[in-house]
């Protein structure tokens, strides 16, 4: 929506009187003669609702009770006290506000004061009412916020940056939602505990405000609680604390100190970002056993010396976590070799249960093999003549029955060996990198599931259809098939009779 309302008000000589998160107050001093022009012009630019405040007088909702005005005016001064009172949703369409989370102020000022004493819970609530959709914050009455800022999950500017597209929203939710499960896995929250992790209020940009900096210290604080052992909310002082373990305990009030420079957030925030990259378990223990030897002090009101010595911090715990990697680099190669037998074994596993059924087609033809060459013998004497559709029959019944059994149980093998194989690679996956067990996999048992499901394919319906082919001659030495030819138009001109 264009701001060209706010123009007009200003030029009228209007000013904010009041604002909440839904509405905010312009108020004035007009000439009763001047009132119903002023009406008219704002009505225009406007073009929408909004309420009117004259003096003490009821409140009249324009420009449906415009009709009205000309009444209230007789009750009034020469000199009117003017409030416009508007909602802040009738700047921008419903379409935004149904698919975003958006938050309209004119000066930044009231919404830092309102967000500066929740909590992270409430944070979140407040600014992602949509948990999964980002948010557009918009503070359009101050020059400064004419440039915009963005992060991926937050879009700061003034009404213009409604026309800022999010890339990969979606993603980066989920994504995030995968850090907050670790953090569940290795860090205790008592209380308040967020859904979101530090990604979402962090600006990273050369670009900022301030609330982009309000934003990125509560950033830095929560960084603190995700490597932290265990953080708690108290009710009474309104905040948190958390401690971090080791040879001793450092317990620090979440409270950022008066001087904080963002490149301080910056290489916290790196680390929180390091931690929760892969290893977390081991790498938080790290950063609380390095923290824990580095601050002197047990119990710390704010986040100062955290903060002082965050630089040399960050570098201890990455020289002290490239002296663990060399350590571990033996137990490591012992793991991937217990991987490589694993996936060997499975491989090997998989192919017996193709020799298996391979083995049943090769008997099957020996069987047709054997069975031919006694009917062609036995075809000769006219006493055994009689028999040969029987051993036919008997051939085709063991035969479908044997493949049949043994296809069954082939494939439950396989489904068993598959299983037990996906278990464990899950397990194995906590131990390695995602893309290291993929190279370290390889595609040595998907590529024979996919042999057995062809050489299912292959064997078990031509050996039923050679012991169907068979029990067919059967039933062509029996007569079968000249006995319906005879009868088949016996059996039609009786149906048609039954009918007629």
């Amino acid at each position: 929506m264009s701001m060209e309302w706010l123009q007009l008000i200003k030029s009228w000589g209007f000013t904010q009187q009041s604002e909440t998160h839904n509405n905010v107050v312009y108020s004035n001093q007009l000439q009763k003669a001047l009132l119903k022009q002023f009406v008219a012009e704002f009505s225009s630019s406007w073009k929408s609702e909004f309420s009117l405040h004259l003096d003490e007088e009821p409140i009249l909702s324009l420009p449906s009770e415009g009709v009205l005005v000309t009444n209230t005016l007789d009750l009034c001064n020469e000199i009117i006290v003017v409030k416009i009172e508007i909602k802040k949703s009738r700047m921008i369409s419903p379409t935004l506000l149904s698919d975003f989370n958006i938050h309209i102020f004119s000066h930044v000022d009231l919404l830092i004061r309102n967000l500066s004493s929740l909590s992270f819970t409430k944070l979140e609530q407040c600014i992602f009412k949509k948990i999964s959709q980002p948010a557009y914050i918009i503070i359009y009455d101050q020059p400064e916020f004419s440039s915009s800022v963005i992060n991926g999950f937050i879009a700061i500017g003034d009404i213009k940056i409604l026309n800022t597209s999010f890339e990969d929203y979606e993603k980066k939710f989920k994504l995030i939602r995968n850090k907050i499960k670790e953090r569940n896995e290795n860090i205790r929250w008592n209380r308040e505990i967020s859904l979101l992790p530090p990604d979402v209020y962090y600006f990273n940009d050369g670009a900022s405000n301030e609330l982009s900096e309000f934003l990125n210290r509560i950033a830095g604080q929560m960084c603190v609680t995700f490597t932290a052992l265990n953080t708690e909310y108290s009710d009474e002082e309104q905040g948190y604390s958390s401690t971090f373990s080791g040879l001793k305990q450092t317990r620090f009030q979440l409270v950022m100190p008066d001087v904080c420079e963002k490149e301080h957030i910056d290489k916290l925030y790196s680390l929180y970002e390091w931690a929760y990259s892969e290893k977390t378990s081991d790498k938080v223990g790290l950063i609380q056993n390095i923290i824990n030897l580095h601050i002197k002090e047990e119990n710390n009101p704010t986040l100062e010396p955290l903060f002082n010595n965050i630089f040399e911090i960050f570098e201890m715990v990455k020289e002290n976590y490239r002296v663990y990697i060399q350590k571990s680099v033996k137990s490591y190669l012992d793991e991937r070799k217990q991987v490589e037998d694993f996936i060997r074994t499975t491989s090997n596993e998989i192919s017996k249960q193709i020799s298996g059924i391979t083995d049943i087609v090769t008997k099957n033809l020996f069987g047709l093999l054997a069975t031919a060459i006694t009917a062609v013998i036995g075809f000769n004497k006219p006493e055994n003549q009689a028999y040969i559709p029987w051993i036919l029959y008997v051939y085709s019944f063991f035969s479908i029955s044997l493949a049949i059994y043994f296809t069954t149980l082939a494939n439950a093998n396989k489904k068993a060996i598959v299983e037990v194989y996906n278990k464990r690679i899950i397990d194995y996956k906590k131990i390695f990198l995602e893309d290291r067990i993929d190279q370290i996999t390889g595609n040595s048992v998907q590529q024979q599931i996919m042999i057995f499901k062809r050489y299912l394919h292959w064997t078990i319906w031509p050996s039923i259809t050679i012991s169907l082919i068979a029990c067919l001659i059967g039933l062509k030495f029996h007569g079968v098939f000249k006995w319906l030819y005879n009868e088949c138009p016996l059996i039609i001109e009786k149906v048609i009779n039954f009918f007629t």
